[in-house]
């Protein structure tokens, strides 16, 4: 059986290897934080709680430290080397522990003490591992397909991991020995990583591979993020973020330690409150993130937080001015609120405001915004660690000073986060407005590109190889139709006859006449494929002094031959009658591709609204997507109106309102610059980015 799995694996595409490894790795990551968490919280917090103060403060200058360690590597040895070594450093510094926690109890104060005080620096670097790799190992297109649920396994692994450690507790009685799962796991998640990085490929592995490695250097730089005001914004917006996570975790596990001192019952108490912690996450993530996002865009979404935290801590204060006696038996009702907050800021940070910040690096320049990003939400984020451990190391220094201060403090924090939202919104805003005004050197290279790539194709219009110059002609119309008769009669030049033919085949197809000139009025033996016209036809032909009549029209259309069919949509070109639209609408719908090509050609000159609609329809099917596209490039400004309304239409595929995108941008002006302006704020991440 092993030995079938393993040849499905090897027949499968790399994508579903990487995915199945990264859901692996994951698995195993998400397990060893969880175990980690809940074993370092609770041999601390019933052992040495007094020292809480302290232990975050030291937390927090550790944090720093390693990540700035972390990202000084990162910079300069290859990011596979760099990777696979942090993981064995911390599997080695897990199992040193578990073992001289048990051979030196004289030791083993300071071992418990550092296993807390490295719990957020080793959570933080394992989580800038694993989407590090994710980022590297996937594509943007693949990324943008997949990152809303390639951390499912991690999620999954804490639940799990949360649950089995209460129910374990007839055969683990000693806390510690879960520490030999923590390592474990981390020594299975670097052997994983070690498979990901010698099986694929991984961009920017090399960090002085490509000619502007200095330069990202230069631009990633601790003080160019501090001066430039948009990252600044973001930096602030963590920091404030941060600390408001670290004040909630402080009161919490100061009340949770007295509510209870027994070693093994908080253990199982912090387990199950994980396990509900990674539960609300998973369901956040997989049912509530798209809806919240999608209803009330991304600012609301991080204003949430906030506002909740702001109610919550407002109501701890209030009961804890009358209940915050321990030994009260309505102390209950302070610790259940204490509890909740510290519930709903971690959920919410990790599932719902992690997720849409991410979103607010996309503005950054594509050559930097990894780097910066990994900067920002590792060194900035520990920063913002030990400040908040600082303070409340401070502030525990004088005696009046108790829980519900803490509380206060939460409030001021609240207000600071609604205000930086605000700010970070605002700055976003600004910065895409920029990128859409302005012509970056990236776009200009791509310009320079499309430009060099289009004369490639021309040069191959004339040479005598039928295949590689139609092909080229092909290649052509998919770039830019309305430079098509230009390109069709550069074929014409060429000295192969299969070429000419295709080319004056194609110059037929754009005057009309690829169906029409076979419909004759009298026929003869030599043309006994054409068409009559028959007696009917010819009497209301003459009646209508030659002009097409709605009758005429309507019988083509309905027929079930598709030449007939074809030549309504080659007539509908040359009629002035506004009520053979509808016709021309049918037609824009019909199965017979040659048809629907015709008419969406036709459609260009003749178009209102509803046609311009059966166009953008047309943009969600594969088989006629570039020519709608096309069309309604040639058709330009009047086509804006009903673009817009329609990407807003519900029920759209990404496909149509991707395409919609790219039309607004290529037919240009102020009208098209604004509308897109509108739609930074659209949840679709693809769509967005």
């Amino acid at each position: 059986m092993s030995d079938r799995l393993f040849a499905r694996l090897r027949n499968t595409s790399n994508e579903t290897q990487q995915v199945m490894l990264m859901l692996a790795t994951g698995f195993f990551m998400g397990i060893f934080i969880a175990t980690y968490q809940v074993t370092a919280d609770s041999l601390f917090l019933s052992r040495l709680g007094s020292r809480l103060n302290e232990a975050f403060l030291i937390a927090g200058g550790l944090g720093i430290l390693i990540t700035a360690i972390y990202a000084f590597f990162q910079s300069r040895i290859r990011y596979n080397m760099l990777t696979i070594g942090a993981l064995v450093l911390i599997s080695l510094f897990t199992g040193g522990v578990y073992w001289l926690i048990h051979e030196r109890i004289d030791l083993e104060e300071e071992l418990i003490f550092a296993l807390y005080c490295m719990s957020g620096p080793l959570t933080a670097i394992l989580l800038l591992i694993y989407w590090g790799t994710f980022g590297r190992l996937f594509n943007f297109k693949q990324s943008k397909r997949i990152i809303g649920w390639i951390d499912t396994g991690q999620l999954i692994a804490a639940i799990i991991a949360s649950f089995l450690i209460p129910l374990t507790t007839p055969f683990v009685p000693d806390t510690t020995n879960y520490l030999l799962v923590c390592t474990i796991s981390i020594f299975i998640v670097s052997i994983l990583l070690f498979i990901i990085s010698s099986r694929f490929k991984m961009s920017r592995n090399n960090p002085n591979e490509g000619d502007d490695a200095r330069e990202t250097k230069r631009e990633t730089s601790i003080a160019k993020i501090l001066t430039d005001p948009y990252t600044r914004t973001i930096s602030i917006f963590l920091f404030v973020s941060m600390m408001v996570y670290i004040f909630s975790q402080y009161t919490f596990q100061n009340v949770v330690q007295q509510q209870y001192p027994d070693e093994r019952e908080l253990t199982n108490f912090t387990a199950f409150f994980t396990a509900a912690v990674y539960i609300i996450s998973l369901i956040l993530q997989t049912v509530v993130n798209q809806r919240i996002i999608a209803s009330y865009g991304l600012r609301v979404t991080l204003l949430i937080l906030p506002v909740i935290i702001g109610l919550l801590a407002l109501a701890s204060f209030s009961i804890g001015l009358i209940f915050n006696d321990p030994n009260q038996s309505n102390y209950v009702y302070f610790f259940v609120l204490v509890a909740l907050t510290r519930l709903l800021s971690w959920t919410f940070r990790d599932s719902l405001e992690n997720p849409v910040f991410k979103l607010f690096f996309i503005p950054i320049d594509s050559r930097f915004r990894f780097s910066v990003q990994s900067k920002v939400e590792g060194t900035f984020n520990e920063v913002s660690r030990f400040f908040a451990g600082g303070l409340l190391f401070v502030f525990t220094l004088f005696a009046f000073f108790q829980i519900i201060h803490v509380l206060l403090i939460l409030l001021v924090l609240a207000a600071t986060y609604l205000i930086t939202v605000n700010k970070l919104y605002g700055g976003y805003r600004t910065k895409i407005h920029q990128k859409l005004e302005s012509t970056s050197t990236r776009q200009e290279k791509l310009e320079r590109g499309y430009a060099l790539l289009t004369k490639k194709l021309e040069s191959l219009l004339e040479i005598p190889n039928s295949s590689k110059s139609v092909f080229s002609l092909k290649l052509l119309e998919k770039i830019n139709a309305g430079q098509v008769p230009g390109w069709i009669n550069m074929l014409m030049r060429n000295k192969n006859d299969e070429a000419r033919h295709y080319a004056q085949t194609r110059i037929n197809e754009l005057k009309g006449l690829s169906v029409s000139d076979q419909y004759v009025i009298k026929g003869n033996n030599e043309t006994a494929e054409r068409q009559v016209l028959t007696k009917a036809d010819l009497q209301s032909i003459i009646e209508s002094s030659g002009e097409i009549t709605k009758v005429r029209i309507q019988r083509l259309t309905r027929s079930s031959n598709p030449n007939d069919r074809q030549y309504a949509a080659e007539l509908l070109l040359h009629s002035s009658s506004v009520d053979t639209t509808s016709y021309l609408m049918e037609l824009l719908t019909d199965t017979e591709e040659k048809v629907r090509n015709t008419a969406i050609k036709t459609a260009v000159k003749r178009y209102n609204a509803e046609v311009i609609n059966a166009l953008i329809e047309n943009l969600g099917n594969a088989a006629y997507s570039n020519q709608a596209l096309n069309a309604l490039l040639l058709i330009g400004q009047p086509a804006l109106a009903a673009l817009d309304a329609a990407f807003y239409r519900s029920g759209q595929s990404t496909q149509i309102l991707s395409r919609i995108i790219q039309v607004m941008g290529r037919i240009g002006g102020p009208k098209a610059k604004e509308m897109l302006w509108q739609k930074i704020d659209y949840p679709n991440r693809v769509i967005v980015s």
